[in-house]
């Protein structure tokens, strides 16, 4: 009596559909197709926990199998942007148009980001007090006079 499932099954994911084997649940296999998608998605910013429930498996399961794309999942962003720059760039130099334009507004953007970044990154200046005239300075000095010179107390009211 089988289940019905055929070894090439997907579900609506593309994750393989597998028969019932028996007790317990089969090993995860690393595959190059799953290592693609992990790295696609720290690409696209998401956690290590978010991906391994992606994949449908346990965080100690995917740090197991997937400790090289964890490794990189900081310059996943960065990786990619520059396998984008990479493969517009090959095509612009067959004389692709569109890659050509594509590449000169990626590159234009992210030269605007660095700029961004830097100026983001230099620590403002604090703006300096108005510089204050003569009769201003002399009515703050007043109100600060102490000593011998102190205005005398007011009276009491008593």
């Amino acid at each position: 009596m089988g289940s019905g499932i055929s070894d090439g099954d997907t579900d609506l994911f593309g994750l393989p559909l597998l028969a019932e084997r028996g007790r317990g649940r089969p090993a995860h296999v690393w595959t190059t197709e799953n290592s693609s998608k992990v790295s696609l998605l720290f690409a696209a910013g998401y956690k290590p926990m978010d991906v391994a429930k992606v994949l449908g498996i346990t965080k100690p399961t995917f740090y197991k199998h997937y400790f090289n794309e964890i490794s990189r999942a900081g310059l996943a962003p960065l990786m990619m942007k520059a396998r984008q720059l990479e493969r517009l760039n090959r095509e612009a130099e067959k004389g692709n148009v569109a890659a050509e334009k594509a590449l000169a507004a990626m590159l234009h953007n992210e030269r605007i980001n660095a700029q961004a970044q830097q100026m983001a990154a230099t620590p403002k200046r604090e703006a300096r007090p108005a510089k204050l005239g003569k009769k201003e300075e002399a009515k703050i000095n007043a109100h600060g006079v102490g000593g011998m010179f102190a205005p005398p107390a007011p009276p009491s009211l008593q």
